[in-house]
């Protein structure tokens, strides 16, 4: 099955565009028996399309901040903006996934795109807008965890990793606040910070607040890569 990947953009000049992403996602889709494809940020959005028909299913990457004017709020002084280019790819992108019911797996930043492309907003700053003690940024990396994360029972979350509790590592410092349409809630770590939702009616929609790729030795998290490529050949097949 064919996973498409989006791509972070770093320009460094006018005529020169570097695409990325961490080698752990793509290792991550190969290690579940997917076909990772790197999709670039391209500014011709009419043709996303054509990105989301050749796909059987899709990888929402971590990264930096939405523009908080896409959800209605002033930038916060610890906002770290995404490269436009991306910002607006990655939406355009998510609009097309969702409107295919393609299945896609949102990760940390790619979490909170779709939460605000389905009309949510976001925790702008963890730790200065939240009373909270439990660190939820690290400046160690993304491999440690840090944190355990509650999932609801009888979620699809839940049935995916076989149990009600996830020790996660933890690399954000935005968060979703209110969910945006047809999101559920179904893990939230002990502090309340939600840390998962499924998009309803909907073939395979799953985001997580953690980062999943870094920590495939665990097979509780490299489940979540394989139920995304296994929805993506049942969803070809049909």
């Amino acid at each position: 099955m064919i996973i498409g990947i989006n791509t972070d953009v770093a320009a460094e000049d006018k005529s020169r565009l570097s695409v990325c992403a961490r080698t752990t996602y793509v290792d991550a889709v190969v290690k579940a028996g997917g076909v990772p494809i790197l999709l670039p940020a391209i500014t011709d959005l009419s043709v996303v399309q054509h990105y989301v028909a050749y796909c059987d299913g899709f990888v929402f990457i971590g990264g930096g901040d939405v523009s908080a004017r896409r959800y209605g709020k002033s930038a916060h002084p610890m906002e770290t903006p995404l490269h436009e280019r991306r910002e607006d790819f990655d939406f355009a992108l998510i609009q097309e996934v969702i409107s295919a019911r393609k299945p896609f797996l949102g990760i940390c930043l790619g979490a909170q795109e779709v939460n605000v492309a389905l009309g949510g907003t976001l925790i702008q700053d963890i730790a200065s807008d939240t009373t909270t003690s439990l660190p939820h940024y690290s400046r160690q990396g993304i491999a440690a965890p840090l944190h355990l994360v509650k999932l609801v029972e009888g979620s699809a979350l839940h049935a995916i990793v076989r149990t009600t509790e996830l020790l996660t590592n933890t690399s954000h410092h935005q968060a979703i606040e209110t969910p945006g349409r047809g999101l559920k809630i179904v893990a939230h770590a002990e502090d309340g910070i939600i840390e998962a939702c499924e998009l309803e009616d909907h073939p395979f929609g799953l985001c997580v607040q953690w980062h999943p790729e870094a920590m495939t030795d665990r097979s509780e998290h490299l489940a979540l890569f394989q139920a995304l490529v296994e929805a993506a050949r049942s969803q070809s097949s049909d």
